[in-house]
């Protein structure tokens, strides 16, 4: 049994730096501006400096807390290929029957399994950069904070609480994720496998932050300014950049083939993720994940349709279950390519407790509404395509490339996903 190469892939990450602090201090690090450390703490005498911390206005820390979850649901549905691969095979009267002709899907699954003391054995590389958050891009992202109601009831009570800030934040996440996985044939109706994601997350950006002062206010005038009393100033910037390198969320897997007839196959596939990735590192989700998937699929001579339909249960309070769907179908083209193509779905169920804060309203002198972001308030919804092939480059080995393409604005999403890989069958 050769080895599978794996040392093109794993290279890529040899050069990754060694970063000081984790990547959610880098992300906070975009709105921190001056001396004082925390997020919109400003280096002023007095109480004057904590009024925008996002640790004491809730707003402010549920605005930052938001899009923190949204990378991490992100990261959390970073998809693994199929658990099955290659041509599989029963075995009747102790001789190979051949239950599919094709390659197989790759985000999908299909109902059959390996087969008796098979091994699938492979490694792919997936390269994601986030674009956009609920439809509004990255790059142009704005987020206002509030200040602290700090006497009365009413907000806008003495009118300096009427000043808030504005921050205008172009960020860059992006991820190489590298899944080294395996899946064994116990026998004709079982497969047992596991997959484990070695990530790379890169983060750099720039914010550009100005107080919006009410009634004609000005930074020499309110008591709120960057800078110090000497050089008060209206505008601050800030940029942060760094890297993180380490195992992700570890997926063991299980896959029964429950019945087939001569031009169909109905299977169960589960799957759990464990919470093993750093999540201050934006590496895991930070909580452990189940998915329960009904897997159909046919034959019609070599066109192979499939249809995967089920939940995703997540452990993270807080954060709501998922419905899941794929449908697609793969297509043998000849003796050693095959082609792939899916619509990919996983649905929020529910509204999340860790969505996006609601408006503030100011309550004097005059009653007005602000909202936090330009992000629209809406379900997580995610739908991709997928269209991908696997070739065949002898020794049962394959080759596979696949694009997953966003067809939908839900949560924190790439403009397009990029997957390449190797594997083996045995």
């Amino acid at each position: 049994m050769r080895p599978l190469p794996l040392v093109p892939l794993l290279a890529l990450f040899l050069a990754a730096p060694v970063h000081a602090q984790n990547l959610r201090a880098s992300f906070n690090r975009l709105f921190t501006f001056g001396e004082c450390g925390t997020p919109l703490c400003l280096d002023l005498p007095g109480e004057h400096g904590d009024h925008y911390n996002p640790g004491i206005t809730q707003s402010g820390g549920d605005l930052l807390l938001f899009v923190e979850n949204a990378i991490g649901l992100a990261v959390g549905n970073v998809p693994f290929t199929a658990a099955t691969s290659g041509v599989s095979f029963r075995f009747e009267g102790g001789a190979p029957v051949a239950t599919t002709v094709s390659a197989g899907p790759i985000f999908a699954d299909r109902a059959e399994t390996l087969g008796r003391g098979r091994l699938l054995f492979g490694a792919n590389l997936t390269g994601i950069s986030f674009s956009k958050i609920r439809g509004e891009p990255l790059d142009e992202m704005v987020l206002r904070f509030t200040h602290e109601n700090v006497e009365d009831a009413a907000l806008g009570n003495p009118t300096f609480e009427r000043d808030y800030i504005e921050i205008e934040t172009n960020l860059d996440l992006s991820l190489l994720v590298t899944t080294l996985y395996a899946t064994y044939g116990v026998n004709d109706r079982i497969d047992i496998g596991i997959a484990v994601p070695l990530v790379r997350a890169s983060l750099s950006g720039s914010s550009q932050a100005s107080f919006v002062y009410f009634g004609g206010a000005t930074a020499q005038t309110s008591p709120h300014y960057f800078g110090t009393p000497a050089s008060r100033t209206a505008t601050a910037a800030s940029t942060s950049e760094g890297s993180a390198f380490g195992i992700g969320d570890v997926a063991g897997r299980l896959k029964l083939f429950l019945a087939s007839g001569p031009d169909y196959g109905i299977g169960l596939l589960a799957d759990v993720r464990i919470a093993t990735g750093n999540e201050d590192d934006f590496l895991g989700a930070g909580t452990t994940t189940l998915r329960v998937l009904g897997v159909t699929s046919g034959r019609v001579g070599s066109f192979s349709p499939h249809l995967n339909g089920g939940v995703l249960i997540n452990g993270a309070q807080g954060q709501t279950h998922r419905a899941l769907a794929t449908v697609g179908f793969d297509q043998l083209l000849g003796q050693q390519i095959t082609l792939a193509g899916d619509l990919v779905g996983s649905f929020q169920l529910g509204e999340s407790e860790r969505g996006l804060p609601e408006p503030v309203v100011f309550t004097a002198p005059d009653v007005e509404r602000l909202d936090l972001s330009d992000i629209p308030d809406k379900s997580d919804h995610f739908l991709d395509a997928s269209i991908g092939l696997k070739v065949d480059a002898g020794g049962d080995f394959r080759v596979l490339a696949n694009v997953l393409v966003p067809l939908t604005n839900g949560g924190l999403r790439p403009s397009m996903a990029w997957t390449v890989g190797l594997e083996r069958s045995f």
